[in-house]
Order: structure tokens, then sequence, then C-alpha cells
């Protein structure tokens, strides 16, 4: 069977082979698929976007990790990655001592839990050092007292999704006022081919107003996504 992503940006398609459909679930939130295939093993779609692959196209938690220059982190936040590849990746080349997830919605995690073990298997010390919390990661962040932080990274949908919040100046302000000095910023920002003007851009600028510090944009290749071509936006705190 063909698996079918519809852009609407240029409108075209971008199809996967896949042997059959192992899940199909339409939460709370969003429609949940996952298929198996021969070549990238059991896929992730949300919203008939392609999302997580098992293998050949690692290239999106290589380059997030990649960026985080500090191997010894105190305090880091996940909103979103309910999928846990980023939080996997991170424990294997990270030194981390608390991490907390803040994913919206639990039928992503329970599916990939069983469908994509891999990310699940974490040290039982790793493992007591997650927190995973089933929230709004707006409410949550906003309503947060803890530790400030010294990573955040926010692995979500696109905007014009339930994710738009997530892009606004109010968000970046209370992103700010949870991390700590010099605390590093993580977001996806879409296809560098697609999305400059109509999300890099103004992403940039709400993060200037904000003060912060080193903002970068950095590409790289994503076989599975709109274009082939992504981007985190990454700065820090002054």
């Amino acid at each position: 069977m063909l698996v079918k992503e519809f852009n609407k940006d240029t409108k075209t398609f971008f199809t996967i082979e896949c042997q059959k459909r192992l899940y199909k679930k339409i939460s709370k939130y969003q429609k949940i698929e996952i298929y198996s295939s021969i070549y990238y093993g059991n896929i992730l779609l949300l919203q008939d976007c392609f999302m997580l692959t098992e293998k050949n196209s690692n290239q999106y938690k290589e380059t997030c990790i990649s960026i985080i220059r500090k191997k010894k982190l105190d305090n880091v936040l996940i909103i979103g990655g309910g999928d846990f590849e980023i939080a996997h990746h991170l424990f294997e080349n990270k030194i981390i001592k608390k991490l907390s997830i803040v994913e919206i919605d639990y039928d992503v995690v329970k599916s990939c839990k069983k469908y994509f073990p891999l990310n699940h298997n974490l040290k039982k010390n790793e493992k007591n050092k997650i927190n995973l919390v089933i929230d709004d990661g707006y409410k949550w962040l906003k309503e947060y007292k803890g530790d400030l932080f010294d990573l955040v990274i926010i692995d979500c949908t696109d905007p014009n999704t339930s994710a738009d919040v997530l892009y606004s100046s109010k968000f970046y302000n209370i992103v700010n006022e949870r991390l700590r000095k010099k605390g590093v910023f993580i977001q996806q920002s879409g296809s560098p081919l697609l999305h400059e003007k109509s999300l890099i851009k103004p992403m940039r600028k709400k993060l200037e107003r904000y003060s912060f510090s080193n903002i970068k944009t950095v590409e790289f290749p994503m076989p599975i996504y709109p274009s082939g071509s992504w981007s985190f936006t990454v700065c820090k705190k002054v």
C-alpha cells in the first residue's frame, strides 16, 4: 500500500510504500496512525503528516542533540516529544540530572511505547530521572514554579495546529523567564525552503524581542518531511 502526505505549500504528495497499518486512533487532539514498511520500519503519522520512523531518518534527533554544546545538564524540559526519540538520544549523548517531558496527548506516548520500543529502551537510573507529564505544554510552563532549566526543547507539530501558541510572543516570554542565564532554547522551525517567510523570520523577530542571543537556524536533510529539508532554531538567554 502507498501512504501519502499532501503538502499544501507545494501542492504535492510525498508517498511511502508500506506493508500494513498497525494502529489508528482519533485521540482528543489528533489522528494517530502507525504503519509498517520495509525501508523505514514503523512509521508514525499525526494528522496525515509523517513524523517519525524506526530507521533511515535519524537526522532530526541527531541534529537536535548536536546543537547542544554542554555535556552535563541539570534540568531539561521537552515540550512534546511523547515518542521519546529526543529523550532517548539525549541520554545516549549527554549527562542529564533531571528531565521533564510535557506531552499533551497520552495516546502518542502509549502507541509509540508499543511500536517504537527502542526509544523506551532506557536504563533504570535514566527512567528514574524522567518526569512525564500529560498536559498542555504552554499551560504547564506558565504555571511552573520549580528550578530554572538549562535547556528547553520544543519538539512539537507546526503552527496552525494545537501547537500554534508554542510559536507565540507570550510563550517565548515565559520560556525566557524559566531558563537559567545562558540557558539554551531549541525549537523545530519547519522547512527552510518553504517556511522562511511564514515561520522562521517571524520566530527570530519574536525571540530577539525578548532578548535571546546567538539566534541561529540550523538546516538539515530530512527525507520524510516536506521538501526533504528541515530546521531547528536555537538561541540562548542573555
